[in-house]
């Protein structure tokens, strides 16, 4: 019987399985035809172990993400534990107002833990975060995430959000992210200006790039 497919992107299919009795999700980099054969399974290797070793990372940090169970760099299969939830991006906006504002400073908190240990999600979205029944927030997809202790990748994470809040979440964009900067900034500490002034930059960059192309 064949896993059913719960996911499917770019680089990766996610398939909902049962392991000793536990539902996990196996994670699997699906081979590039358009790539010499052995660049595309160094890359997919590669990339296998990098996301398993930062989920583990984010998870020391203190950032709530599934546990990873197994990795096969040959196979370039991880898996991991199954969070049981929705995706966030479904559901934001049904949340009551305080919901909405103690979901967000709880994500802010956790972004700035990841920062504060050098790493960064490098797809920070709310269709990236899963909703868990109990109101804790799960962060997944860790296949762009990188060590880091740059300025510049900590405001283009939270550039990333922001853009998805204001553009799929347009009618409460503002005061969730108002939530999220007292919640980053609470953990970050003083710091959290200098990012929170690169982000800034970084929307301003974006915004030059539009008028010159007009």
């Amino acid at each position: 019987m064949m896993s059913p497919i719960i996911a499917k992107g770019a680089e990766a299919t996610l398939f909902l399985e049962e392991l000793f009795g536990f539902q996990v999700i196996r994670k699997h980099r699906i081979p590039k035809s358009y790539r010499v054969r052995l660049l595309d399974t160094t890359l997919r290797h590669r990339r296998t172990i990098r996301e398993a070793r930062l989920l583990n990372a984010a998870r020391r940090a203190g950032v709530p993400t599934p546990i990873v169970f197994s990795v096969n760099p040959e196979t370039a299969t991880i898996i991991m534990e199954y969070i049981e939830g929705n995706r966030l991006k479904e559901h934001l906006a049904e949340l009551s107002t305080d919901s909405r504002q103690m979901t967000l400073g709880e994500i802010g908190r956790s972004v700035a833990r990841l920062h504060k240990n050098h790493l960064s999600h490098g797809d920070l979205t709310t269709s990236n975060m899963i909703l868990h029944p109990s109101g804790k927030v799960y962060f997944i997809d860790f296949g762009l995430a990188a060590t880091t202790q740059t300025i510049e990748d900590f405001g283009t994470d939270i550039h990333l959000l922001r853009q998805a809040l204001s553009s799929t979440h347009y009618l409460i964009w503002e005061e969730c992210y108002r939530a999220f900067k007292e919640g980053y900034r609470s953990t970050f500490g003083r710091a959290a200006g200098k990012v929170f002034h690169k982000v800034d930059e970084i929307e301003s960059r974006g915004r030059y790039i539009i008028e010159r192309i007009r």
